[in-house]
């Protein structure tokens, strides 16, 4: 029955003449419930410069179905697409749009990947929750790439404690891979992305036997990397600031004032008693007898006709 099917479809499709009339272009797009809005048909018409608007009434041998599908793939948001021309003259157009995985931010910018590492440059219009990704991740790496690291977001998603428990992934290096807890007072270093059965059951255990005795700010950084061991780094507090009280230039104590008291003239420690040195402290500023004035006339000029100015 399927072959007898494929050669009529066949014949009919043969014999269909050249300047056959598109009956018209549908666009669906295949999106769960949580999906709608990132891609919409509306938006692929544009893409496809509007043809599934004005596609009814053209000669289907002026259609390209081909390089519609490419069109399609082409574009950063689209995982899958077909364009299919029917018997009766209609052409259904079907897309995917790409299921996101994780959020990456590095040197380019940010934007999101599907398991396949496509990638869809993030926009304020879409938001998509996924683990976060944050690196530097070369273009002329092909070794270590954020596909990479999907097995360890997977395995996390999996996990209903790890998943609610790491808020993003940190790349310091291909061999230092950071957790960074929702929790802020600590970090993970799980080495290399693999086995994550060991890696998270030593962490489980040091969080279940050891964080509630020693208190979750005692530690900065939890490192798994090594095989069977977990080494625990304290945090190291700088000390507190304190203000020291500080004097301008102009504003400097004379020191054989400040020493001075009641009837203790500089050089004595208690009154009438002198101290072990003669000389007195020294003080930036020191107190000068007023000169004496010259009696009244002395210094004072001749009036005379020459040194007198008119007011």
């Amino acid at each position: 029955m399927l072959m007898t099917y494929l050669v009529i479809a066949l014949t009919v499709t043969a014999s269909e003449p050249d300047d056959a009339l598109c009956k018209g272009m549908t666009v669906e797009v295949l999106a769960d419930a949580g999906e709608q809005g990132f891609v919409t048909p509306e938006e692929l018409g544009r893409e496809l410069e509007g043809l599934p608007g004005r596609a009814a009434g053209m000669t289907l041998s002026n259609i390209n179905t081909d390089d519609m599908r490419r069109r399609l793939l082409s574009l950063d948001k689209i995982e899958d697409a077909s364009v299919v021309r029917y018997t009766d003259g209609s052409i259904r157009i079907k897309a995917t749009p790409i299921v996101p995985v994780a959020r990456i931010f590095d040197a380019d910018g940010s934007y999101y990947i599907n398991r396949d590492g496509k990638r869809v440059k993030a926009s304020a219009r879409y938001h998509k929750n996924v683990p976060i990704i944050a690196g530097d991740f070369a273009q002329s790496d092909t070794m270590f790439t954020p596909l990479t690291l999907l097995p360890l977001v997977q395995y996390i998603a999996s996990d209903s404690v790890w998943s609610n428990f790491i808020s993003m992934i940190q790349v310091k290096s291909p061999h230092d891979i950071i957790l960074v807890p929702v929790v802020r007072e600590h970090v993970i270093n799980i080495g290399t992305p693999d086995e994550f059965e060991s890696k998270f059951t030593r962490l489980r255990r040091f969080y279940t036997e050891v964080l509630p005795r020693q208190g979750w700010e005692k530690y900065d950084t939890l490192t798994v990397k090594w095989d069977g061991q977990l080494v625990a780094s304290k945090r190291h507090r700088r000390p507190a600031h304190v203000d020291v009280a500080r004097y301008e230039e102009d504003e400097s104590v004379d020191t054989g004032t400040m020493l001075a008291g009641d009837d203790v003239a500089p050089g004595q420690t208690v009154p009438g008693v002198k101290a072990h040195s003669e000389t007195p402290i020294p003080a930036r500023f020191k107190l000068r007898p007023k000169p004496e004035q010259p009696p009244a006339g002395i210094l004072e000029p001749k009036k005379t006709k020459q040194n007198q100015q008119p007011v």
